[in-house]
């Protein structure tokens, strides 16, 4: 199947296929909402990461799943090496069939990153692929998954340094930096963190910023309008965005500027603009996740969408006119 979304301007390719708008969460979300809903502030940060390291750069998507962030950037530049970690094998496969679908050159780790080598056990989330976790308690789910553990400071010993690391892994973000602090140490990456609030007795802020002691990093909270002002201690965020950037040196005013053009960029792509998801799959899948009433939820979904695409389109031509007179 083929299923295309857009993808800002100002990159290599227009679009990108995402194989299938339905089988994991990350791809019906897409397909719902478009990219320009899909964590639009982190995404608009890694894009500006991206194009301040140029041609050649090296970036770890850590606790990939789809491996979006990792295919849109092996898509919108010129990257060196882009390796997507991502321990649970049906999620892994699909990130593997969007890069082969595109022609692009990311590498797909079926391992979970740590601070430590072997095995664990892996927590399938009942309520989204989004939130499976190395951590037992993170979501009360009875599935696990045996899966290989791996250290970034292994995995760079064999292979060129990274610029960029985004780490995404529900409750294990520590447990990655710790395991990467020579690498860190020595390339100096920018990372994204997601930093979750504190349960059942952990305080991930200060987990993390234990994890990163010593090594100088700049702090900045990845608001839905970020103030791009350092932060002196990590924290958990209130609104719905959980993602910090952290800088080995402060960012530049012309980092703030190219936040805001790839975030007016992101903007545009909206799920008026997607590909039109196959009616029969679409029904059957619907059926398969809660019978009648999951069908009638898509079908007013889908007809939302469209008449929106329709009022976006009108009020873009008025715009247009208004301009042309």
């Amino acid at each position: 199947m083929t299923y295309r979304i857009p993808l800002p301007v100002g990159g290599r390719l227009a679009t990108l296929d995402i194989v299938d708008p339905s089988t994991s969460g990350v791809q019906r979300q897409l397909r719902r909402s478009g990219l320009a809903s899909y964590e639009p502030s982190t995404a608009a940060a890694l894009l500006a990461l991206f194009e301040v390291a140029g041609d050649g750069f090296v970036f770890f998507d850590v606790g990939a799943n789809i491996g979006f962030y990792a295919s849109m950037a092996a898509a919108l530049f010129e990257p060196a090496s882009v390796v997507a970690f991502e321990p649970m094998p049906a999620i892994a496969d699909i990130a593997s069939a969007i890069a082969v679908a595109n022609g692009l050159h990311v590498r797909v780790e079926r391992s979970a990153a740590s601070d430590t080598v072997g095995f664990a056990d892996l927590h399938v989330s009942p309520l989204a692929d989004t939130s499976n976790s190395l951590d037992a308690s993170f979501r009360n789910g009875s599935e696990t998954v045996r899966v290989p553990l791996v250290r970034l400071d292994d995995f760079t010993a064999t292979s060129s340094g990274p610029q960029v690391i985004k780490i995404d892994v529900e409750t294990h973000e520590a447990a990655v930096l710790r395991g990467a602090r020579q690498t860190i140490g020595t390339y100096r990456p920018a990372l994204v963190v997601e930093v979750l609030s504190s349960r059942r007795g952990r305080d991930f802020a200060s987990e993390i910023s234990s994890a990163l002691d010593g090594l100088g990093y700049s702090m900045y909270e990845l608001l839905e309008q970020p103030t791009f002002r350092a932060e002196t201690a990590l924290r958990a965020s209130v609104g719905g965005t959980r993602d910090w950037l952290l800088t080995p040196t402060p960012i530049g005013d012309d980092f703030a500027i190219r936040w805001e053009t790839w975030s007016r960029r992101l903007a545009e792509c909206t799920a008026d603009r997607n590909s039109r998801a196959p009616l029969g799959p679409a029904v059957r899948r619907a059926w398969n996740r809660g019978g009648t009433g999951e069908i009638v939820a898509t079908m007013r979904r889908e007809i939302s969408r469209r008449l929106e695409g329709r009022r976006r389109r009108r009020t873009d031509t008025s715009a247009r006119a208004r301009r042309s007179v």
